[in-house]
């Protein structure tokens, strides 16, 4: 509580409130414990990311401020002005408010915790961006595996420009929900590119990232699924068409890394995971 009293003295009153945060992130909505150090006993917070305000209660969403780097890079290397970006965990909005101030993205996203969805609605309209539901900016709150479908199946914005899966205990297993996604002329033209953020460890044979593109690869095509673990899967989605890209995030533990796999959803890629294995 010591540094507590420390921090608040020093960057009052940029910051009001210090907290500790206890256990790990956990249940449905990831969120966490946390001890009160000092100051007030208000969770309400303002953060301001790239000129973008953003406003939530810390004790009802996930928020992590390490990721900051990581929508910069989606923002500054992957979107391009006015796509249409799907986010499947959304959470209070970073990304899908950052992108939509800074490139004119349109947004389709989503979160299980209804109280991200309301802060991330509340963030977007405070920035100036139409939420309304002919807007360029939907938010819904429901399960990633409906939505993921509904993208393909439903009266949506379309087949998004990208995918994102940000959800690191457990992104891979919610691709299966691609095989509901047409195979037509915006596959074959400008295939979707999927971006899926999954916990790995590296062995003795294989990197992080070579273990992670497996991961990844048994969410797509479980037929492949046996008693051992599948390994070095990259080659063969590459003969899909999928152009897979493996980077590191950040680190999570000793030796376990958040690693973001990315790929093109092509044709071949869904006609495989639709059970079409002739061509």
């Amino acid at each position: 509580r010591l540094i507590g009293r420390v921090m608040l003295d020093r960057l009052y009153p940029s910051i009001r409130t210090v907290v500790n945060k206890l256990g790990e992130v956990g249940g449905p909505y990831r969120t966490y414990q946390m001890d009160l150090l000092a100051g007030d006993d208000d969770y309400l917070v303002h953060v301001i990311e790239h000129g973008v305000s953003l406003f939530f209660d810390l004790r009802n969403v996930y928020w992590c401020t390490r990721l900051e780097g990581e929508r910069t890079y989606m923002i500054e290397n992957e979107f391009k002005p006015n796509q249409l970006i799907a986010d499947a965990f959304c959470g209070v909005g970073a990304l899908c408010i950052r992108a939509a101030s800074a490139k004119g993205c349109r947004v389709f996203a989503n979160d299980l915790n209804p109280d991200a969805v309301a802060h991330c609605k509340d963030s977007a309209s405070r920035n100036g961006i139409d939420v309304s539901k002919d807007g360029k900016f939907q938010v819904h709150c429901g399960d990633a595996s409906q939505f993921i479908m509904n993208l393909g199946v439903r009266d949506v914005p379309g087949l998004p420009d990208h995918l994102l899966l940000n959800f690191p205990l457990d992104s891979p297993s919610f691709l299966n929900a691609l095989r509901w996604w047409p195979i037509g002329e915006r596959i074959d033209s400008s295939p979707p590119r999927a971006h899926v953020y999954t916990f790995a460890r590296g062995n003795e044979e294989q990197t992080a990232a070579e273990v992670a593109i497996d991961m990844v690869s048994d969410g797509l095509l479980p037929e492949y699924i046996c008693d051992e673990p599948n390994k070095f899967r990259g080659e063969y989605l590459g003969e899909l068409g999928c152009n897979v890209k493996a980077r590191e995030v950040r680190d999570a533990a000793p030796g376990k890394l958040v690693i973001c796999v990315s790929f093109s959803i092509t044709r071949l890629l869904l006609r495989r995971i639709q059970g079409d294995f002739f061509d």
